[in-house]
């Protein structure tokens, strides 16, 4: 561990960092954690509206209500009824996608919504995506949504309902079959479509019996898709906020504040940094930013002395058995699917890094965007030392000391209970930060080889949802580091 001369692996491919640096390069440096951390956090609880469109009585609202989950006659069901029901759009929220509105669209093709005005009365614009309904057969009224949402270049299903209904019609014919005949339907859907060179996904099927034929596909695609759904549409609604005719911008914003879609200082917020990466000229670089945050890599340090237990935590965090993983200077970081897109590193031995040399310390630390410190000596407290650098590079971490079975059979000629013991040893260490003046990070005390034991799985717990609620921060720091880095290499090459 005396190398300290290392760095670990780019934490997003190569051809991200250069395009968004390229995107940046007029951008102050210290405004850059900022602007992207707010940019990430409006596309973190942006809603990805879904308008369910089609001729009315196709079954707009009898789907939702499937997709809800709720009868027709249920509390918050969408109404529905053999007239046209719904006059103006409502929002449903998706109920396994928390991110998602379902809107029901008032039909087409009735006195109060024509096909020539229906578009145009309905703002499509507005809306991200479409689950374009028919029923019984396609119709003109249909290609005509299609052609709309396609020259909109937006995302879309289509989605044939009643087909109960029609396997019922069609069941006296001769030689008839269910599989037969719902190829038929299928087929024609797709004529129509390919004609036009589309491929959106078509499914088939019965808002009552939705055991049967697509409903449980168009469930699970949908859930499946719609996080790449919004990251390729979050751009596209950034766009129309920000750029093209007035007008419609202006509708665009009244919309997205009246739905809660955005807020007016969020709109303030974003404003400039759109500006600066130019969205009027196209959407790419947002694009490339969304895609360079699912692959961004978080890098979580375990640290600890010398047979403080480094490497047998970090395997009870990776749920393996006696796993070898090698220690950070060895570039070979320990990963799991209970972690997504998160990379491990055991630092072990830091009393010599430390000792040697507090700023290669430092340097070491300035690596990764998290930290596991190991409770091990009180005395000596590097645990402590650790905690102050980290603090100063404005970073979270957690304490863990481990062994605790050892410490309660070193302690049981006590006369106390394991929970008063604990409870001693967590009120000792939170006595011993606050004299220190370290922050009073959560304790937890485990023993890694049995995670079933003590503070593990809360561990666990906290951890996985820390990582998730530091990867926007990790990521825009990130960026403005490589950024700064980036600039302070062309200053030195000019220089020399």
């Amino acid at each position: 561990m005396e190398n300290i001369g290392f760095s670990v692996p780019h934490k997003i491919p190569e051809e991200y960092i250069n395009k968004i640096t390229e995107a940046v390069q007029s951008t102050s440096p210290e405004k850059i954690p900022q602007q992207f951390m707010t940019f990430l956090k409006v596309y973190d609880r942006f809603k990805l509206d879904v308008a369910v469109t089609g001729d009315s009585g196709s079954g707009k609202s009898t789907l939702i209500n499937a997709l809800l989950g709720l009868d027709h006659d249920a509390k918050g069901a969408a109404p529905t009824g053999v007239v046209e029901t719904t006059m103006e759009p409502a929002a449903y929220q998706y109920p396994n996608c928390p991110q998602v509105r379902l809107w029901d669209l008032p039909g087409m093709g009735t006195p109060s919504f024509t096909s020539k005005s229906y578009v145009e009365t309905i703002n499509f614009n507005l809306y991200d995506m479409f689950f374009v309904v028919i029923s019984e057969r396609f119709r003109e009224n249909n290609m005509l949504l299609i052609d709309e949402i396609h020259k909109q270049k937006k995302p879309f299903y289509v989605i044939r309902t009643k087909v109960d209904n029609d396997l019922r019609a069609q069941g006296r014919k001769y030689n008839f079959t269910e599989t037969g005949a719902l190829t038929v339907m299928r087929d024609e859907c797709l004529k129509y479509i390919e004609e036009k060179n589309l491929h959106p996904p078509i499914f088939l099927v019965s808002a009552y019996d939705t055991q049967n034929y697509d409903m449980q596909k168009l469930k699970d695609t949908f859930e499946k898709e719609a996080p790449e759904l919004k990251r390729e549409v979050f751009p596209l609604f950034l766009a129309s906020l920000f750029s093209g005719h007035r007008r419609k911008r202006r509708t665009f914003m009244r919309h997205g504040l009246q739905s809660g879609k955005i807020s007016e200082e969020e709109v303030l917020d974003l404003r400039t940094f759109c500006e600066c990466l130019d969205i009027a000229n196209g959407t790419e670089t947002l694009t490339t930013t969304l895609e360079a945050l699912d692959h961004f890599q978080l890098d979580v340090a375990i640290l600890g002395e010398t047979g403080s237990g480094v490497t047998t935590l970090l395997n009870g965090l990776m749920r393996q058995q006696n796993g070898v993983f090698c220690s950070v200077l060895s570039e070979m970081p320990a990963t799991s699917p209970q972690y997504p897109n998160v990379r491990f590193w055991a630092v072990s031995g830091i009393q010599n890094i430390m000792v040697n040399s507090l700023e290669g310390m430092k340097d070491i630390l300035d690596n990764f965007d998290f930290y596991v410190l190991i409770v091990t000596d009180w005395e000596k407290a590097y645990h402590v030392d650790l905690a102050r650098d980290v603090q100063r590079l404005r970073k979270h971490y957690h304490f863990v000391q481990t062994k605790i079975d050892c410490h309660l059979q070193a302690q049981e000629d006590l006369c106390c209970s394991e929970t008063e013991i604990l409870d001693g040893l967590r009120a000792q260490c939170a006595e011993e930060l606050q004299m220190a003046q370290v922050d009073n990070s959560q304790l937890f005390l485990i023993n890694s080889l049995d995670r079933n034991a003590f503070d593990f799985v809360s561990l666990e717990s906290v951890l996985s949802s820390d990582l998730d609620t530091i990867r926007t921060s990790a990521f825009a720091y990130y960026i403005d580091k490589i950024v700064r880095n980036k600039k302070q290499a062309q200053s030195t090459c000019q220089i020399l």
